[in-house]
């Protein structure tokens, strides 16, 4: 090689690459995928074993028998946001790796792509094995399937997607991991539920709160599909059941993966540059 020769950095594509598949290495050395797994694993078994061991049959509408399954697809999306997104980026500032990498010839948000990209392939994957579990198991026991299923599996990637990029962006303005893990599971999981509930006790509808359209997930299962309601719980006291409508929501959910990713991004450019 001559002494004129220079060592050019790899395209913004391969970097992208070699971030995804280290990162997607690292989540596979914590054990986080395992244990994202085990967790699937117990709640298909769960759904699967319990009708027969306490003597009640399985529904026999297809509809009716995966929307047990994906009435908990929200809960391992969250759990999944927290594993995969809560300290993504905070944890590179905080274990210090990412003063050894992001001097190199990488770009920063070459660099953030391909974390994230390597969440959303998880994230994916597991929603997908779901689902997929769950297909099956209604072609298997009712003997057939249903369209429905499928519109929720898009609902429930895009809610994956936006879950996603509230860790993001929670991990980005956070300064230690553990600090981020646990505000990521108190606005998914906590602040997000119970603004939307004190939303519809007010009677406004929440469809700003992405929880309350997580819901569409499991509501889209029901023919013909579920309306707001009134009921009354007391005498002088009437509760409003606000139902999300399916594409309000799905615009909802994009502008929180599309918000939360470009806030994020900044926020983590910022961070380097100040480091």
């Amino acid at each position: 090689m001559s002494l004129g020769s220079e060592t050019h950095a790899p395209s913004d594509f391969r970097q992208v690459a070699i971030v995804t598949r280290y990162e997607l290495h690292k989540h596979i050395r914590s054990r986080r995928i395992v244990g994202m797994l085990i967790i699937e694993a117990l709640v298909i078994v769960l759904l699967l074993a319990v009708p027969p061991l306490t003597g009640h049959p399985y529904q026999s509408d297809p509809a009716g028998f995966i929307s047990n399954f994906t009435g908990f697809t929200s809960i391992l999306i969250i759990v999944g946001a927290i594993l995969f997104a809560g300290d993504a980026i905070v944890s590179e500032f905080q274990g210090r790796t990412g003063y050894l990498i992001l001097p190199n010839p990488v770009k920063r948000s070459s660099f953030f792509a391909g974390k994230v990209l390597a969440s959303m392939i998880i994230m994916f994957a597991v929603i997908s094995l779901y689902y997929l579990v769950a297909i099956a198991s209604a072609a298997g026991i009712t003997g057939g399937t249903t369209i429905l299923s499928v519109y929720s599996y898009a609902l429930a990637l895009l809610y994956g997607a936006a879950a996603i990029g509230v860790g993001y962006l929670i991990s980005s303005m956070m300064k230690g991991a553990t600090a981020a893990l646990v505000l990521t599971f108190a606005v998914l999981l906590l602040i997000f539920p119970v603004v939307s509930q004190v939303s519809a006790l007010a009677g406004a509808p929440p469809a700003w709160s992405l929880s309350f359209c997580g819901e569409t997930i499991t509501d889209i299962m029901q023919t013909p599909y579920p309306v707001d309601s009134v009921q009354h719980v007391a005498k002088n006291f009437t509760l409003n059941v606000y139902v999300p409508n399916v594409p309000t929501s799905i615009v909802v959910m994009l502008l929180y993966l599309v918000v939360t990713m470009a806030m994020a991004l900044f926020i983590f450019r910022r961070k380097e540059l100040l480091g």
